[in-house]
């Protein structure tokens, strides 16, 4: 009669307790953790980058050639010293000290009396007057008028052309990524738009339809990887938005993009990987300093306020 050694009931119990064991570890062990959504997503395509450069280009060259005319219209109302031509600034000083020299001489012989001199005086001073007369009329410069700024719509021809190619490239990459078809329709319209504003050489329509299309790079942008945040775009965009809704005196539309703009700041806030909290106490401080001269119907502050905030805005990463 042969029977089961003790040993190997034992065997079996801890080869049984073993197996247990490890597959209680493998129900309790955390499952591998997924790729996070900036992870799975890949980098914006080149054009993408390229048009929203683009289309700043042309808003940036707008405003200065806007900006360049409004300082001259500014400086022929009240001209300053060093906006004379030197010529100028040399005759105004002659004329000053020839003022200063010619009321001395008028003390000195005061001061000397005399029926005879007075009567004298009196024969040539009228002269001498009507000859310094004459010759300052002959030493006044005739001056030219300055050419009023005028966009170089050669240039934005290009960078429209430029444009429309890009887009051309990126607009197969958009719908295969996820772009809504209602999103690309509108920038597509809004592209028809600048292109055929430039071509018109309406400067006016030009600078509407530029922030218009500039609206639209956000929404693309968050379909990629990106390390600053898109709102960060939207906020640009809303900036821009209402300084030229101030330049038209569209006050009431002004409020809605206001509060979108504080919507932005606070999404763009949270998916900053590495937010600078410096940075943000300023881009806080820019708002606040824009909202009020904003509020204050101030266009010539809110231009001024609302540079300095998109200066800050470019620093985000």
């Amino acid at each position: 009669m042969t029977g089961k050694k003790p040993g190997t009931k034992w065997i079996s119990f801890i080869i049984i307790i073993t197996a247990l064991f490890l597959a209680s570890c493998n129900l309790l062990r955390p499952p591998a953790p997924e790729e996070s959504e900036g992870e799975k997503r890949k980098n914006p395509p080149k054009a993408l980058t390229q048009m929203e450069k683009v289309t700043d280009d042309i808003i940036q060259d707008l405003e200065e050639v806007r900006e360049k005319r409004a300082k001259q219209l500014r400086e022929e109302k009240s001209p300053s010293r060093e906006s004379q031509p030197e010529d100028q600034q040399e005759q105004a000083q002659q004329q000053k000290e020839g003022q200063q020299m010619g009321q001395g001489q008028e003390n000195q012989q005061d001061n000397q009396g005399g029926e005879q001199q007075s009567q004298e005086q009196q024969n040539t001073q009228p002269g001498q007057q009507q000859g310094q007369q004459q010759g300052q009329q002959t030493q006044q410069p005739q001056q030219t008028p300055q050419p009023i700024p005028e966009p170089d719509w050669s240039k934005l021809e290009s960078m429209a052309e430029t444009l429309n190619e890009q887009w051309n490239s990126f607009e197969p990459a958009a719908k295969s990524d996820g772009a809504m078809s209602e999103t690309m329709k509108r920038f597509e319209e809004q592209l028809i738009s600048l292109t055929e504003q430039i071509m018109a050489r309406n400067e006016e329509k030009t600078l509407v339809a530029a922030n218009s299309l500039y609206s639209y790079y956000p929404d693309f942008l968050k379909l990629y990887f990106h390390n600053q945040p898109p709102e960060i775009k939207e906020l640009r965009g809303l900036t821009r938005q209402i300084i030229l809704y101030g330049q038209q005196d569209k006050w009431r539309e002004v409020k809605p993009l206001m509060e979108q703009m504080k919507k932005s700041w606070q999404e763009a806030r949270t998916k900053m990987k590495k937010p600078d909290k410096a940075l943000n106490k300023r881009i806080d401080a820019a708002l606040n300093d824009f909202y009020f001269v904003v509020s204050e119907k101030k266009i010539n502050m809110a231009k001024i306020k609302g540079n300095i905030l998109i200066k800050n805005l470019d620093q985000v990463e």
